[in-house]
């Protein structure tokens, strides 16, 4: 009777030993998982899955949900950050390294709602944007003299920050600069041109400039699909249309997408002496529904309720 109770007693302690072996072992990884920050690759993998799921499904679209979350990062030049409670802070030394950061969030917005490929909407009998907000991005306060713009105006309009990323020279960026893996540029990626000069040509011939992004604001990183197939000719017209309450510039485009515009502000703002300015592009996607582009837009501003977003498909 002694000894099968020894025996009994030994084969609980090497259980017990294999079961905090585990345990450490499962530290561990949870260790390196957080360490590689894994957390948001699978919250953008969830969110790409359900997306593609919805745009195949031969149910109703609004019978497949979207599980799609808006991540919020701060960048930031010193590791600091008092705008934002508990974000995924991002350090920056540069200029090139902040667009980097933002060509990066479009790039990651665009590839989670299907690269204009996915139809995931549906159609109804008006055609509206649906958006998805995929990051909230704020800009902490030791890097505003990295971006201090000569505007030609003497003094500016009260509540106007002269730290402001000239659009020219972001979308510069993003026609010479290839997404990672990839051997194509992020404005290729995202619209499918070879360089901004139609975008720049499209503006000048409407009056109309590239505009700013204020980074004393908050900011979206912004998507959208518009419902109703085969009507996106009628969004380059889209304030007349109701669709948007912002005007669509045409860009005339050989061998690209079948139609594409530049989005511009409809109402008067003295920072750019009082000219329409570029809020995003639109383009047909592969599926024939008509895509806002990955844009950056003032959180909860005038800019963004220009867009007149029908519904937001994320979640805060």
């Amino acid at each position: 009777m002694t000894r099968k109770k020894t025996k009994k007693g030994e084969i609980t302690t090497q259980q017990i030993v294999l079961f905090i072996v585990l345990i450490a072992s499962f530290a561990v990884i949870i260790f390196f998982l957080v360490r590689l920050n894994l957390g948001k690759t699978s919250e953008m993998e969830i969110c790409h899955n359900s997306v593609i799921t919805r745009s195949s499904s031969l149910l109703l679209k609004q019978v497949v949900p979207l599980n799609c979350k808006t991540s919020y990062v701060c960048l930031s030049k010193d590791g600091s950050c008092e705008k934002m409670t508990s974000p995924e802070v991002k350090k920056v030394k540069t200029k090139e390294e902040v667009y980097e950061v933002l060509a990066e969030e479009g790039a990651d917005c665009w590839w989670m709602f299907g690269e204009g490929k996915a139809e995931y909407i549906g159609d109804k009998f008006t055609s509206e944007l649906y958006c998805s907000i995929c990051s909230q991005i704020a800009f902490d306060d030791s890097l505003y003299s990295m971006f201090v713009a000569d505007l030609g105006i003497q003094d500016l309009p009260p509540g106007y920050s002269p730290s402001l990323i000239d659009k020219e020279d972001f979308y510069k960026y993003l026609a010479d600069t290839n997404v990672p893996g990839k051997d194509i540029t992020y404005l290729d990626y995202f619209l499918g041109l070879k360089n901004a000069e139609l975008i720049s040509n499209a503006l000048k011939a409407n009056n109309s400039s590239w505009g700013y992004i204020d980074v004393t604001k908050w900011h979206f990183v912004m998507m959208g699909e518009f419902s109703q197939v085969g009507t996106f000719q009628n969004i380059l017209i889209g304030a007349a249309k109701g669709i948007l309450l912002a005007l669509v510039l045409p860009i005339p485009v050989v061998g690209g997408p079948l139609a594409m515009g530049i989005v511009v502000s409809n109402y008067y703002d003295p920072l750019h002496k009082g000219g329409n300015y570029m809020l995003g592009t639109v383009m047909t996607g592969e599926s024939g529904h008509g895509y806002l582009s990955p844009a950056i837009i003032e959180a909860n501003s005038e800019d963004y309720n220009q867009l007149k977003c029908e519904n937001v498909n994320t979640l805060a």
